[in-house]
Formats: structure tokens, C-alpha cells, sequence
């Protein structure tokens, strides 16, 4: 009879010392959740502005002291996607207004150079990049290369491209 009693009492305890663990994992995992939290925010850096993000990085975002200039003009194809596509794409370059005429001398002694470049990037793009609504990847890999064939980081701003059509043959 005593056994019988027992029993009950035996599992209560049991019970209750699991209930007990349970309850500590439980405490720890919150404690260590914050203290993560606190840590990842006081080490992380301050998010930058958008509007300062979005310039060219010498702290001049002014773009009414800006000129845009036509640097290249051209008929480009690609076939990575397996299929052939022939586009007709125009860059521009945004750069100071005081050195538009510089610019423009210097696209048109590069005309081919510049024309090559946009053709080598478009053929060798892929048609992901191509897709992209505001063209991001196209856009740095232009300046990247015409930032080579000028000598010249900081000569162009940013590039635009206001045309990009795609054609493909029998359509």
C-alpha cells in the first residue's frame, strides 16, 4: 500500500523537475535572443542616407552644375540566352558643366573605342541584366569601361542610357 501511494508522489516529482528544466532552457534562450539582439545593434554601423548613398561619393550631389554628354550610339547583339537578340542602345554621360566641351572632344576623338566597349558589354551581359528595370548592372559596367578608356574616374558621374531597345530577327 505504500507503493501505491508513492507512485503518485514519485511522478509529481518527476513532473515538476522536467517542468523545471523546461522552463530554464526556456529562460536562457530568451536571455541569449536579447542579449544577440543588444549586441548585433550596438555593433552594427548607422545606415546611410539615401539621398547621400545615390552620389558619386566626393560629396557633390549638386546636378544643376551637371551636363549631359552622348558618349556612344550603337547596334549591339547578344546571344547568351541561346537565342539572338540585336539592340539599339544610346549612353549618356552626366558630367560637370564646366567640362562638357572637354568631354565631348574627348568622345568624339573615342567615338569607336566607347562604341566597342558598349558592344563588348552588351554581348557578354547577362540577359538578367539586360531585364533589369533600371539597368544598375549595365549602367557600372559602361562607366567601369569608360572610365578606362577616358583615364579618368571622376570625369563622368553617372551614365544613363535613355534608349534600350531590343529586336529580334523576324519579328
Amino acid at each position: 500500500m505504500a507503493d501505491e501511494t508513492a507512485a503518485p508522489a514519485r511522478e509529481k516529482a518527476v513532473s515538476r523537475g522536467r517542468l523545471t528544466s523546461i522552463l530554464v532552457i526556456v529562460g536562457l534562450m530568451v536571455v541569449e535572443g536579447v542579449a544577440v539582439y543588444f549586441v548585433a545593434n550596438t555593433l552594427s554601423p548607422e545606415p546611410i542616407p539615401a539621398a547621400a548613398a545615390e552620389g558619386s561619393g566626393d560629396g557633390s550631389t549638386d546636378t544643376g552644375a551637371m551636363a549631359e554628354v552622348e558618349l556612344a550610339e550603337c547596334r549591339p547583339s547578344n546571344k547568351m540566352a541561346g537565342r539572338f537578340v540585336t539592340y539599339k542602345i544610346r549612353v549618356l554621360g552626366l558630367v560637370d558643366a564646366k567640362e562638357q566641351d572637354k568631354v565631348e572632344a574627348m568622345a568624339r576623338a573615342r567615338r569607336a573605342r566607347l562604341e566597342e566597349a558598349v558592344n563588348v558589354v552588351i554581348r557578354s551581359a547577362d540577359p538578367k541584366q539586360l531585364d533589369e528595370p533600371d539597368l544598375t548592372t549595365i549602367e557600372r559596367r559602361i562607366k567601369y569601361e569608360f572610365d578606362r578608356i577616358f583615364g579618368d574616374e571622376t570625369l563622368i558621374h553617372e551614365i544613363v542610357i535613355p534608349e534600350l531597345l531590343q529586336s529580334r530577327p523576324g519579328v
